[in-house]
Order: structure tokens, then C-alpha cells, then sequence
């Protein structure tokens, strides 16, 4: 009887928490008042699981503060240099305004296929986006909805450079290209609804609002832009030096990230101090943006904390690793319930291989098909609003729950579901 009344406060908190965010209600108060509800409910002691959220807090700080910070100094210095219109522009008029959303969402693709990390992309794309979107007439917080398109889908094609990737292959004994027909599947399914569902509301929004506008000739903002082969220095240098670094040293991920970032914003530097003017004035900016992201961040981490310590959270990983079905259902239902729980689809391909995949063998299934699921399968639900990475790029680019999460939602959650699914079914046909 305890563990259901742990349990229901466990759906009821969680449930509270997205309409308080959604409400307006800060971030930082909405997970301290679920966490409560979670800690009565589940008859645990306040100060020990207070505690718990305390570690969260602080561990999301210090594994991301850096990162988010000197992300958002290169975002600012991209958008005050001009380097950021300056490749918009182009990329705007070789590709027409009508295609923006497409433009964005296989540049995001390619990149986070190659290795480059989500957190990465987001600080290098979103000042390019938000030109790109304005020039076409869509409203600015469907950026990250569209962002998301390519950087879930990503991880589901073949050979894909990331963690989500890698993973299965440690435990399954595979190789990163197995069952490639499932990824593919998952990918083109995912992509396509992601898309046009992103392509649908832009046009609808773009109309209701007022902003839609006939395609016309790019006009720059400014007299002084940078070229667009010198605005593409630092954009390159970033890419380039998390890839070789990634693949070439034994460097902590997110040191590679700020690294990085550090040698880019230096290069903006130099080679537009001109447009760049005041850079302490853009550092403070940029500074204060990724500090807020990152706490804000932090806080959900901390209501994770408390989460996972409750009695109703190990009943509810029991009752997805005692699920009786179709291996590949198993694997489809197992990764997005356990994602969605933890807010991560890294940590939910841990839990599950090591508890399941042995069974799930035994059971007749192809271990190359359960390693090609697996990314598509747990890039669903690991979106949800208890995501503190998600939370963060959304503060960062100054963007509420409210405002952005339905369209981050479809593209990130329910596209890649239904794209899972499909490769779901097909893996049942053929192997």
C-alpha cells in the first residue's frame, strides 16, 4: 500500500511540475513544491532527501556551468559580430526563405551524426536560426523545435558518432552499423513528422501573427558584416577541434567542449574586433546568460534526485523490467518509460541493457536489431520537462516552457516515437 501511495505521489508530482512550469511559476520553487509532494507521500525524511536534491544541484553546476557559460559567450559574440547573419544570409538565399526549417534541421542532422554534442550545436546554430527564421517570417521560439528535429533523430542512423550509439555495442557485442534498415526506417519516419509538423506551424503561426512575407532579396542589417568565408572561421574551428579532439586525445568531453568554444570566441575576436565593439560588455551578457541556464538547470536535477531515492521510482523500474512481450516492444516500452522517468536516454540504455539484454538474447531476439532500437528508442521520452539539459538551451535562448515546449515536444518526443515504433514493427517482420 505504500509503494502505490509512493508511486501515485511520484505521477502526481511530476504531473504538477510541468503545469506549475507551464503556469509561470519559477523554476526553482516549482521543483522544491514537487519535491514535497513526492517526500509525503512517500513517508521519506525532508532533510535527507533535501540533501539528495542538494547533490543534483550541485553536481549539475559543476559537471555543466562552464560549458553552458562559455556557450553562450561564443552565441553572443557570434550574433555581435555579424559572423551569424553573415552565414544566414547565404545560406537563406542559396536555400530560398521557404526552406529554412529544412536548412536548419539537416545542418543540425550532419553535425550531431559526426560527434559534435547537442549543447554545442545549439550555441553555434541558434544565432544563424534566428536570423534564418526572421528572414522567412516564423516566430522565434520555434528554434529549438526545429534544432531538435536533427539532433534526435541523428543518433538512429548507422554508424551515428554518439553516446547513445555506443553504448548498446558494449553490451550486446555489436557493431555501430548493425540492423542499418531499423536505423533508417526510424530516421525517415522521425525526420518526416518532425519536419512537416515543424513546416505546418511555422506557416500557420507565420499567418496568425502577421510575419508572413514574400520571398524577397536578402538585405544585410548592417554596413559591416564580415564576409561569409570569414564568419565561417570560427563556426569550422569549433566543429573541427571537438571532432579531432573527441577522436585523437582522451580529453574530459565537456573540456573538449570549452576548449572549443574558448578558441573560437578568441578567433571571433580577433578577426572582428571591429563589429564585435564593447567585448566586456558581451562577455557580461553572455556570462549571465549561462549562469542562468545552468541553475535553472540545476534545480531539475535536484527534483531528480529526490525522485529516484523514493520507494514509488524502484517500483516502477521493477515493473519495466519485468515486462512480458515481444522482445522489441519490450525494448520500445522499457527505454522511453525508463528516459522518461530519468530524463536521460544515456543513463535509461544503461539501466535496461544491464538488466535486460541477456533476457531479451534468451528470448530469440537479434542482438543487432536491440542495439539499432536502442537510440531510437530512448532519444523519445528522455525530452520530457524533468530534461535539465533541454531546460537549459531553452533558458538560454530566453525561452520559457510555455513558449517552446509543445514544439520541442513534437519533434523530440512524439516524432521520435512514432519513429521507433515503425522500426519496432519492421524488426518484428524481419528478424
Amino acid at each position: 500500500m505504500a509503494t502505490t501511495i509512493s508511486v501515485i505521489g511520484l505521477l502526481l508530482a511530476a504531473i504538477i511540475f510541468v503545469v506549475a512550469i507551464w503556469k509561470g511559476l519559477d523554476v526553482f520553487t516549482s521543483t522544491i513544491l514537487v519535491s514535497f509532494i513526492i517526500i509525503l507521500t512517500s513517508w521519506m525524511d525532508w532533510w535527507t532527501s533535501l540533501s539528495s536534491y542538494a547533490e543534483g544541484y550541485v553536481g549539475f553546476i559543476q559537471n555543466n556551468v562552464f560549458v553552458l557559460v562559455i556557450g553562450a559567450v561564443f552565441g553572443e559574440l557570434m550574433a555581435a559580430s555579424g559572423c551569424a547573419e553573415s552565414i544566414a544570409n547565404v545560406v537563406t538565399e542559396k536555400m530560398g526563405a521557404k526552406r529554412v526549417i529544412l536548412s536548419i534541421a539537416l545542418i543540425t542532422t550532419v553535425f550531431v551524426y559526426v560527434g559534435v554534442s547537442g549543447f554545442v550545436v545549439l550555441f553555434v546554430l541558434a544565432p544563424i536560426a534566428t536570423i534564418m527564421m526572421k528572414q522567412a517570417g516564423y516566430p522565434y521560439r520555434m528554434i529549438p523545435g526545429i534544432i531538435f528535429i536533427g539532433a534526435t533523430c541523428s543518433a538512429m542512423i548507422p554508424y551515428a558518432i554518439n553516446i547513445t550509439n555506443i553504448m548498446p555495442a558494449q553490451y550486446l557485442g555489436t557493431s555501430m552499423g548493425s540492423a542499418p534498415i531499423l536505423g533508417w526506417v526510424a530516421f525517415v519516419v522521425s525526420f518526416a513528422v518532425g519536419y512537416f509538423y515543424m513546416v505546418h506551424a511555422a506557416k500557420k503561426a507565420a499567418i496568425k501573427e502577421g510575419t508572413a512575407i514574400q520571398p524577397v532579396k536578402i538585405q544585410p542589417t548592417r554596413d559591416d558584416l564580415p564576409s561569409f568565408w570569414v564568419a565561417l572561421i570560427p563556426f569550422i574551428l569549433v566543429v573541427v577541434l571537438v571532432l579531432a579532439l573527441s577522436n585523437l586525445t582522451d580529453m574530459n568531453t565537456n573540456a573538449i567542449v570549452v576548449l572549443s568554444m574558448f578558441v573560437g570566441s578568441v578567433v571571433i575576436v580577433l578577426f572582428c574586433h571591429k563589429q564585435v565593439g564593447s567585448v566586456a560588455k558581451i562577455l557580461e551578457k553572455g556570462v549571465n546568460n549561462g549562469i542562468g541556464a545552468t541553475v535553472m538547470a540545476a534545480a531539475i536535477l535536484g527534483f531528480s534526485g529526490v525522485l529516484q531515492s523514493c520507494p514509488g521510482f524502484q517500483s516502477i523500474i521493477n515493473f519495466v523490467m519485468g515486462l512480458k512481450m515481444n522482445p522489441y516492444l519490450t525494448e520500445f516500452f522499457g527505454l522511453n518509460i525508463l528516459a522518461g522517468i530519468l530524463g536521460s536516454g544515456t543513463s535509461s540504455i544503461a539501466m535496461f541493457f544491464e538488466h535486460l539484454s541477456d533476457g531479451l538474447l534468451a528470448k530469440g531476439a537479434s542482438a543487432g536489431a536491440l542495439h539499432r532500437l536502442a537510440p531510437a528508442c530512448a532519444t523519445g521520452m528522455n525530452t520530457l520537462p524533468n530534461a535539465g539539459g533541454m531546460v537549459a538551451q531553452l533558458r538560454w535562448m530566453k525561452l520559457s516552457l510555455a513558449e517552446s515546449y509543445w514544439y520541442v515536444f513534437m519533434t523530440s518526443v512524439l516524432a521520435p516515437m512514432i519513429g521507433s515504433l515503425a522500426a519496432v514493427i519492421v524488426a518484428m517482420i524481419i528478424y
